[in-house]
């Protein structure tokens, strides 16, 4: 990390900047106190989708230099192949299919069911395969591995993701999955284009969450260049508001989520914009960079300080908390003055 001075800076922006800095450092560089938490493994690497992609590439990999060239080639095996494209083309699929998926429910146990999907019925992930599929089979599929949770409008949203992609006009979502090749806003509003019956070619991944976090994804594990990565920013959702009001970078709490989301989404464009954060390839240095480790330290780090009601340092961000240090400052105010909590202590005898 370099340190920058506060010339030209807001002081909130300079704090805001340096909190950036000291969350992507320590989370890219597993520097994060994890075992304070009962965790093991890395914190980037061990990210669900990540994980995912990269279990499925060491199983294919394994799977291909085991085959002799008449198995290679034969039926089952030259439908996974054709799923999995043999490059990076198959894994944006695999994460295309799953992030439409990935709403309120636990981001591991959908990500782990869709691996274990593939490894079973790869050509679940073919467009050509699932777009010439009956919906109800489909639905069973999904159902029964465990990756649908809302059976009939996942399944219908896999379904139109399979058939857009297979047969629907070209699009930068198409060619950005077929070629590896996009540009960050064509793809935002291909995502939320609907047609003249108000129906979007890609449900599910049109969602103001949703479509940013796929957009970083098919950069980083999908091996993707995308243009202006860096107009794209963070991905709010509870986890990253919990993270950013109690670090005191935002003061939205009395909002509503869906008013408060541009707040956040501009205190840490601007907070990015005059940071030196890394990453991986691709997304270094972007709020989509910063945006997983936002959400990591969100629901691990100030998830567990909540839950048990006490500051149990997680990261070197932990130093600019608010929310429990503010309670450590109201806890000796009342006992200096006889307030406790707000509540007013009766007379005591002298």
């Amino acid at each position: 990390m370099t340190e920058r001075g506060d010339r030209g800076r807001s002081s909130g922006t300079s704090r805001a900047s340096r909190i950036a800095e000291l969350i992507a450092e320590d989370f890219f560089g597993d520097r994060l106190e994890l075992a304070s938490r009962d965790m093991a493994g890395r914190a980037w690497l061990g990210m669900p989708e990540v994980e995912a992609v990269h279990e499925l590439q060491s199983s294919e990999a394994a799977r291909e230099t085991e085959q002799d060239s008449s198995r290679l080639y034969s039926v089952r095996t030259s439908a996974h192949i054709r799923a999995r494209g043999g490059n990076d083309r198959a894994v944006r699929l695999f994460l295309t299919f799953v992030s439409a998926m990935d709403r309120a429910r636990d981001a591991t146990q959908l990500w782990r069911a869709a691996m274990r999907l593939y490894q079973t019925r790869p050509t679940t992930f073919d467009p050509e395969h699932v777009a010439g599929l009956d919906v109800d089979t489909l639905q069973e599929v999904l159902r029964s591995a465990a990756v649908s949770r809302r059976h009939r409008p996942d399944t219908a949203a896999w379904h139109q993701i399979a058939t857009s992609l297979a047969y629907g006009p070209d699009s930068p979502v198409r060619r950005m999955i077929e070629t590896g090749r996009g540009d960050a806003q064509e793809l935002l509003r291909d995502l939320t284009t609907r047609d003249e019956e108000g129906l979007t070619r890609f449900p599910l991944l049109r969602g103001p969450k949703i479509r940013l976090m796929w957009i970083r994804m098919m950069v980083n594990p999908g091996q993707a260049v995308i243009d202006r990565i860096e107009t794209i920013p963070v991905a709010v959702d509870v986890q990253v508001r919990r993270v950013t009001e109690n670090l005191g970078v935002t003061a939205t709490r009395g909002l509503r989520l869906r008013k408060a989301k541009p707040i956040i989404h501009q205190a840490w464009m601007e907070a990015v914009s005059e940071a030196d954060i890394g990453g991986p390839p691709g997304i270094a240095g972007t709020c989509a960079a910063l945006d997983p480790a936002l959400w990591f330290f969100g629901k691990h780090g100030c998830g567990h300080c909540e839950k048990t009601d006490r500051k149990v340092p997680f990261g070197r961000a932990c130093d600019h908390c608010v929310r429990f240090s503010r309670r450590s400052s109201d806890r000796d105010r009342g006992s200096r003055t006889g307030i406790s909590g707000g509540v007013t202590r009766p007379p005591q005898p002298r």
